[in-house]
């Protein structure tokens, strides 16, 4: 009696699993789109870019508030670009969502225009890299998030070594009027007493 109820089970079960097989099966045969992906799939990308364009832009706006340079700004919101390009965003997408996400502070939204509208050239000379390295991806295959991506790292990098640049031209900027201070301090006590010395000791011996 116990074999018969398991087997009773066992086959119930079977049935189910194949009739949820079944079901699943054509959700997905009925839901793919034209080119061979699934209508959830770009749904799912840009929920997930939109997810995260939400949470870096509290990110970005904390890095504005605490001084962030333009270069690090463009870095941050290239990066950004990057990230939904990963996530499978065409790259008009991908740069209002960077715009979006950062306020459009480095211009990328008319960037996004731009290309939605087939223009050739680009008028903003920050962007102009930019929009050759677009133009190069498109050209030639080449990854483009990996290339934004090595050029929010060039970016950053250049900010850093003006940032040392500049500290030090201020610690010299700092030290000079010191030296004017402390020269002419210099000079009346250690070197005027010694010649004042000198002159009172030749007086002496040639008087």
């Amino acid at each position: 009696m116990a074999g018969l109820f398991a087997a009773v089970l066992i086959a119930a079960a079977v049935w189910l699993w194949i009739g949820d097989s079944d079901e699943r099966l054509k959700r997905v045969l009925g839901s793919r789109a034209r080119d061979g992906r699934t209508e959830e799939e770009p749904r799912e990308e840009q929920r997930s870019a939109g997810w995260l364009a939400v949470l870096l832009q509290r990110r970005s706006r904390q890095k504005k508030e605490h001084g962030e340079s333009d270069l690090e700004a463009l870095a941050f919101d290239l990066e950004l670009t990057a990230i939904c390009l990963r996530a499978g965003l065409p790259i008009e997408r991908a740069l209002a969502l960077a715009a979006a996400a950062g306020g459009d502070r480095s211009d990328l939204g008319a960037l996004s225009r731009a290309l939605e509208l087939g223009q050739t050239d680009f008028d903003a000379e920050h962007l102009n890299e930019v929009f050759v390295l677009i133009r190069f991806s498109a050209q030639t295959g080449a990854a483009l998030s990996g290339l934004l991506s090595a050029m929010a790292y060039d970016l950053r990098r250049a900010e850093h070594q003006r940032r040392r640049l500049a500290a030090a031209k201020l610690g010299v900027q700092l030290v000079i009027p010191l030296g004017v201070c402390i020269l002419p301090a210099f000079v009346l006590l250690g070197i005027v007493p010694v010649v004042l010395t000198l002159i009172d000791d030749m007086s002496v011996l040639f008087g």
